[in-house]
């Protein structure tokens, strides 16, 4: 996925006509992923994200679609802390969940607890540590961390391959 954000990045300017935002997919060194598996054991992460932030980091991905950020292990820690992610769901759904990313366009993406699926919220209220979903403002968007993770990733190539379609003889002179 980092290649295919370097090449997102590469075709950027000639297929959109204005220069691309900084994109990355982080890898992280053994010694901080298992520094971000423990602060997120200690915070009551997902396990999925444990998994996750064991040997990824930050994800920004600001021209794809309406943009991604999957936030870093320290800050998805900070923003519960901080009381600016919810812990669980109320309303439409009851869940336990750990908010991990958002979309650009305020919405965020949480993984839960029970089921390991991922939500995309873009509707409700946050009070205290729960967030209040109405009906229509969530959906399921993968069956767990790594269905997302392929979906961005394939979402990112099919991107990439618009752009060598809209731009064939970039790169061939």
């Amino acid at each position: 996925m980092a290649r295919l954000a370097d090449a997102f990045s590469a075709g950027f300017q000639a297929a959109q006509g204005y220069p691309p935002a900084e994109h990355e997919v982080r890898l992280v060194s053994a010694e901080e992923g298992m520094a971000a598996v423990a602060l997120l054991v200690r915070a009551g992460a997902a396990e999925a994200l444990q998994e996750y932030y064991a040997q990824l980091g930050s994800v920004v991905l600001p021209d794809l679609g309406s943009g991604i950020w999957i936030d870093d292990a320290s800050s998805v820690v900070s923003q519960v802390e901080a009381g600016n992610s919810p812990k669980k769901f109320a309303g439409a759904v009851h869940d336990t969940v750990t908010v991990f990313g958002t979309d650009g366009g305020g919405g965020m993406y949480a993984v839960s607890h029970t089921s390991g699926g991922i939500y995309h919220l873009t509707l409700g209220a946050l009070t205290n540590d729960s967030y209040d979903l109405d009906a229509g403002g969530y959906r399921c968007t993968a069956t767990g961390l790594r269905g997302f993770l392929e979906q961005l990733r394939t979402d990112l190539a099919g991107a990439v391959l618009a752009q060598q379609a809209a731009h064939p003889r970039r790169g061939r002179q």
